[in-house]
């Protein structure tokens, strides 16, 4: 989960538990545990093994009354993961995949930024017409977004972001943020991202 959170794709290490999930009983492991490893899997684009996610949805399932909804909602993304890379895959999260959307669509859109209606005041300003805040029909939310055409603008702030102190890079993306990303692009969407650290140049 660390290694995903990081944004680091570790092949050895998600390759030596992709093998530990296929030959333990996962049952013995508590809802956080199940919903970090799957999150963690779908985060890095995990697509070696399917059966790994069949494992992980069987498991989640049987202790989907001790998740919680951030818990439901990491299992969301898992399920949408799946759908896009695997689309006949069968597993047990498909008959909760409302449970799962409505734990998600629970952590959506908060009130924007100072920052955000900057970028959006400014996109105004330059003629380009939008919807704030606007939600896919998959329940992922886009700051600034063109629906018909499928472009859109994440304004991202600190929170989406981490310190590299190994490189010269000074910022790097969390895991998260590139998990949505490549999402949506999956979806057919163009997206640009605004980081803070450029704006303010």
């Amino acid at each position: 989960w660390a290694f995903a959170t990081a944004g680091v794709d570790s092949p050895r290490l998600f390759g030596a538990i992709s093998r530990a999930v296929s030959s333990r009983n996962l049952h013995e492991f508590d809802a956080q545990h199940l919903a970090n490893i799957a999150w963690a899997f779908a985060c890095v684009d995990w697509t070696a093994d399917p059966e790994v996610f069949v494992a992980l949805a069987e498991a989640s399932e049987a202790r989907m009354s001790s998740m919680t909804d951030e818990h439901r909602s990491q299992l969301y993304l898992v399920v949408l993961h799946a759908r896009l890379e695997w689309p006949d895959l069968s597993h047990a999260l498909s008959r909760r995949v409302d449970t799962l959307r409505a734990a998600y669509d629970r952590f959506g859109p908060q009130s924007p930024s100072q920052f955000h209606c900057d970028v959006a005041s400014t996109l105004d300003e330059l003629g380009w017409t939008h919807v704030d805040e606007y939600v896919t029909a998959e329940g992922l939310a886009l700051d600034v977004a063109r629906p018909a055409t499928k472009r859109a603008f994440e304004v991202d702030g600190p929170a989406h972001y981490l310190r590299d102190v190994s490189s010269s890079r000074q910022y790097v993306e969390k895991g998260a943020t590139q998990f949505k990303s490549r999402l949506l692009r999956r979806l057919g969407w163009t997206v640009v991202r605004v980081p803070f650290f450029e704006w303010d140049l």
